[in-house]
């Protein structure tokens, strides 16, 4: 019986938590107070509108983590995207902030491919609010849903 046991968290129990890691945010400010952790509890949604995929992950703590605006042909497997190829955004709900990319951030997007046309972002770069940095990691895993198109004036 406890063999079975042992075998059971062996195949089951470790593998699913190794899963329930996958999707994260990790943020770092040298400068200021640390941050909350990004307590993740709800999966990444992934969302295709006017040729552009929008991407982004809630905490339960009061944080929404977005990479905005990559175009539909850069949704390829193992390519490497520059920061100038799409916008991150990180709102902090409970403090009332807004941390965006700008030209002064140093970001890299890696788009890797998952079974069933998933698809995992792997993002390491910079967010600013006024002159504040923060450096930020983050991996995003999910399936792409088309949403209807919208007309602009």
């Amino acid at each position: 019986m406890r063999q079975l046991i042992i075998i059971l968290l062996y195949f089951v129990f470790l593998p699913s938590m190794l899963l329930a890691q996958r999707e994260s945010v990790y943020m770092q400010n040298k400068s200021a107070a640390p941050f909350r952790p990004f307590t993740y509890y709800q999966a990444s949604e992934f969302e295709l509108r006017n040729g552009k995929v929008n991407a982004s992950i809630s905490s339960s703590n009061g944080y929404l983590f977005q990479i905005n605006g990559i175009a539909a042909q850069n949704l390829i497997c193992n390519k490497r995207l520059n920061q100038n190829q799409f916008n991150i955004v990180l709102l902090d709900n409970r403090m009332n902030k807004t941390y965006v990319s700008t030209h002064l951030s140093k970001g890299k997007l890696l788009v890797a491919c998952r079974s069933r046309g998933a698809y995992e972002l792997v993002y390491e770069g910079e967010v600013f609010l006024n002159n504040q940095r923060v450096s930020v990691q983050a991996n995003l895993a999910g399936k792409v849903r088309k949403i209807k198109d919208m007309k602009t004036n």
